[in-house]
């Protein structure tokens, strides 16, 4: 399964999975049943200004701009919806919204306003150029991209993932510590969410197996890495590194 890994502000990486492309499908088959809504609403008030109850509000001096008016208010938002959603909403339209997915740079971060962009442009080419065949560049684009882009996203380096958690780092390297614990080794700085982890899963496995070797070499490479100089026995400070660096990103 693809994956998109999202670092928070804690330290913590957060692991994502790429939306499939039948759930990108039915959150832009919502998202035309909104604008569908909202040009039938428009119809209605368009309806209003024919029988004179909506002439007087715009300008019952000039029919020309009335209309034109009426046209602007009704294409321009509809023909920009994507964009005006995803950038109000952080990556999501309605249709994200109810799919519970959202769009996302490659790295993670969220999308800025020139990426947004460049998606919204290259619907044209994703969905609208063959009409015919509406969408079909796009969901053959999906279903070649091994991270589920369309030509869009490829261009602004983006995709769509479900907001449903794969994993989190936190999940394998928490260890609860007082609120006065001091930290032992401060050094423990130099590492990232994914050594730690990697060292909780080696610590695990090695008192699993009862392998003290495993263990020492752990140690030993800890030390190598972060320059820590201790003598404490190595399942004593594989231990203690790891509440020194929840204990240290926590106050962070």
């Amino acid at each position: 399964m693809n994956t998109i890994v999202i670092p928070t502000a804690q330290h913590i990486e957060l692991e994502y999975p790429v939306a499939k492309t039948g759930e990108r499908v039915l959150g832009a088959l919502i998202d035309a049943g909104v604008l569908a809504l909202y040009v039938y609403l428009w119809a209605r008030l368009l309806t209003l200004y024919e029988a004179d109850i909506f002439r007087s509000i715009l300008d019952p001096t000039d029919e020309t701009y009335a209309s034109l008016s009426l046209a602007v208010l009704t294409i321009l938002p509809a023909a920009c919806y994507s964009l005006i959603t995803e950038w109000i909403f952080n990556g999501r339209s309605l249709g994200k919204l109810v799919m519970n997915t959202q769009t996302v740079r490659l790295d993670g971060s969220a999308p800025s306003l020139g990426d947004l962009l460049i998606r919204w442009l290259l619907r044209l080419v994703d969905v609208w150029i063959i009409l015919p065949f509406y969408g079909l560049p796009g969901l053959i684009a999906l279903s070649a991209s091994p991270r589920g882009q369309r030509l869009g996203d490829m261009a602004a380096g983006t995709t769509v993932i479900r907001l449903k958690l794969v994993a989190t780092f936190v999940n394998t390297i928490y260890v609860d510590t007082e609120e006065d614990y001091q930290v032992v080794f401060p050094e423990i700085s130099a590492l990232s969410d994914r050594d730690v982890s990697i060292l909780k899963e080696v610590l695990d496995a090695g008192l699993k197996s009862n392998n003290p070797g495993l263990l020492l070499r752990l140690a030993a490479r800890v030390k190598e890495v972060t320059g820590i100089r201790t003598d404490m026995e190595p399942r004593a400070f594989l231990e203690t590194l790891l509440r020194d660096y929840n204990h240290y990103f926590r106050r962070e």
